[in-house]
């Protein structure tokens, strides 16, 4: 029987390992009543969103989760009946060694990084072994399908993102004037910011619409104020956001009607939103970014039945990714006037993900199974 989990983290991206990791200790603590150990190298990054939620402030003072520092995991610490190592943050041998000398042993899994490529269902739940102790890593991986890990997402997160969403709709219809398009942004430092802000502009022009953007911490709000100085005039109005606790975060996407995401964590919690997106995945020096944002498109508009639809966000996502500034005000056009077409199908494809059991449970009925042969 699972009791005690250790999730092992070292940061690369920032918010994006950190988000993930958090979200699935706070779901394995709230919704299994297991108590988790989040050995993170930067547990400084978790205070922008975590201990500014009561929610998540009262798990850590219960103790049902401790985070503690990735660096001290070799000071007195006993693993844990089942040990997360979260993409590939290569555990300790010492520690690997511990867990082998408890009786029964620590159940050892690798979250690796979602992808919606097709070997991905052929590596999930791969076992290997180690070279020199009696235990075994299996790979655990993420995905769009039965065959694969599934995704993050809380037991009761449809009820709440309808409830909102149709209270958002009674106020607005209360106010009765023209909506806004509603945009969220999340990005990296792209090129291509100022070119979006300047296709919002060009939309009002030719259509009389305002755009209401929201952003998020980080540089886009430096180059949204470069940007505002150089446009005294502008039609689209900003809303500097705060540091926001990760259901706040999903709220403001749930309320938007276009979302710019990125890394794993927000990218997740777009399609959730079900609401149409742009993801501005990591460029890669080898162009495997490529690949893999071509895969998930594959598998995101293979049942879009519109074809035109699908072409506008295939177009605007390749602009995007490409860095096409010329390209992209016309892209942005097409995708604003299918806003209610790509927001069905973003819909549809949510409701169709929400099928499938939850990462978390399926990872706990694997550990189950491992446990009984």
């Amino acid at each position: 029987m699972i009791q005690t989990v250790d999730v092992l983290c070292r940061v690369v991206d920032n918010l994006g390992d950190a988000g993930v990791c958090w979200r699935l200790s706070r779901q394995l603590a709230k919704e299994h009543a297991l108590c988790v150990r989040l050995w993170i190298d930067q547990p400084e990054t978790l205070s922008a969103f975590v201990l500014s939620d009561s929610e998540d402030e009262t798990l850590v003072q219960t103790g049902f989760i401790s985070i503690r520092n990735f660096e001290e995991i070799l000071i007195e610490s006993q693993p844990a009946d089942l040990v997360i190592e979260t993409f590939g943050c290569d555990l300790p041998n010492v520690f690997a060694e511990r867990m082998t000398q408890r009786k029964p042993s620590s159940l050892w899994v690798n979250l690796e990084y979602l992808s919606a490529e097709d070997w991905v269902e052929g590596c999930h739940t791969l076992p290997s072994p180690h070279p020199h102790l009696p235990i075994t890593r299996w790979f655990f991986f993420p995905g769009f399908s039965k065959k694969t890990g599934g995704l993050l997402r809380e037991k009761d997160l449809s009820e709440q993102r309808t409830s909102f969403q149709i209270k958002a709709k009674q106020r607005q219809e209360r106010e009765d004037q023209v909506k806004p398009i509603r945009v969220s942004i999340f990005c990296y430092d792209h090129p291509l910011v100022d070119s979006l802000f300047d296709a919002f502009e060009q939309h009002h022009e030719e259509t009389g619409q305002k755009t209401e953007c929201h952003l998020f911490q980080g540089l886009i709000q430096h180059r949204a104020y470069d940007w505002i100085a150089t446009h005294p005039d502008h039609a689209t109005s900003f809303i500097f956001l705060p540091w926001l606790t990760q259901d706040q975060f999903d709220e403001v996407l749930w309320s938007c009607d276009f979302n710019v995401v990125r890394g794993e964590d927000s990218f997740v919690r777009a399609q959730w939103a079900g609401r149409p997106f742009l993801w501005d995945i990591y460029p890669t020096e080898d162009g495997a970014h490529l690949v893999k944002m071509a895969a998930f498109l594959e598998r995101y508009l293979e049942s879009c039945k519109e074809i035109e639809t699908a072409k506008a966000i295939g177009k605007l996502w390749q602009c995007w990714v490409q860095r096409e500034p010329k390209e992209l005000s016309e892209a942005w056009r097409q995708v604003s006037t299918m806003l209610i077409s790509l927001t069905l199908h973003s819909e549809q494809w949510s409701a169709r993900l929400e099928q499938q059991p939850s990462l978390t449970s399926k990872l706990l009925d694997f550990i189950h199974l491992q446990q009984e042969t």
